[in-house]
């Protein structure tokens, strides 16, 4: 896949979203991977964390950053959002992740957008699916993606997780009345 990126001014920083792999540090993976938010994750030998980030669609989500006019712009990762894909037919979307700091700024429905920007240039998309645990996020989905319930999985002495899937005309819908809204 070729590198794909975003950007987005918001409170006066700048943003970006990147699906370079030379952007995102491993370290910065692992640590969201400790994270309690990221309750389904934890942290991999360096030698699978590779193998994953090789073998998934992965965007960073990142604060740009520079002390100096003359010096050089630093990208500071606060976030990441990966898809396992054959960026063909299908694509199953976790580790959606974006340090709680930076939450109020509405990064995480931009990083989730950009995900679905993608998963819409699929040329034959049957399908994108994710699990979630959490009745916000499900709203979410739902909202953004056009995602519906498929069913309830649980788990050893844990709370349900949920199935939620689109189809390619679910994706397309999502998010439609917001622009209808904004002509009217």
């Amino acid at each position: 896949m070729i590198s794909r990126e975003w950007k987005q001014s918001s409170s006066g920083q700048t943003f970006l979203i990147s699906t370079s792999r030379a952007l995102l540090p491993h370290e910065f993976v692992q640590k969201a991977f400790r994270n309690p938010d990221m309750y389904w994750a934890g942290p991999v030998s360096a030698a699978n964390m590779q193998l994953m980030l090789d073998n998934s669609c992965t965007l960073g989500l990142y604060r740009k950053s520079q002390k100096e006019s003359s010096s050089p712009v630093e990208h500071i990762p606060i976030g990441l959002a990966r898809m396992i894909t054959d960026y063909v037919t299908f694509a199953y979307m976790t580790d959606v992740y974006v340090e709680e700091e930076y939450r109020k700024y509405g990064l995480g429905k931009w990083l989730i957008a950009c995900c679905k920007e993608i998963i819409e240039e699929m040329p034959e998309l049957r399908r994108v699916m994710l699990l979630t645990g959490s009745e916000q996020a499900q709203r979410l989905y739902k909202r953004e993606m056009g995602m519906e319930v498929l069913g309830e999985v649980l788990g050893e002495g844990r709370e349900g997780l949920v199935a939620m899937s689109a189809k390619p005309a679910d994706l397309k819908a999502a998010g439609r009345d917001k622009v209808e809204a904004l002509v009217s």
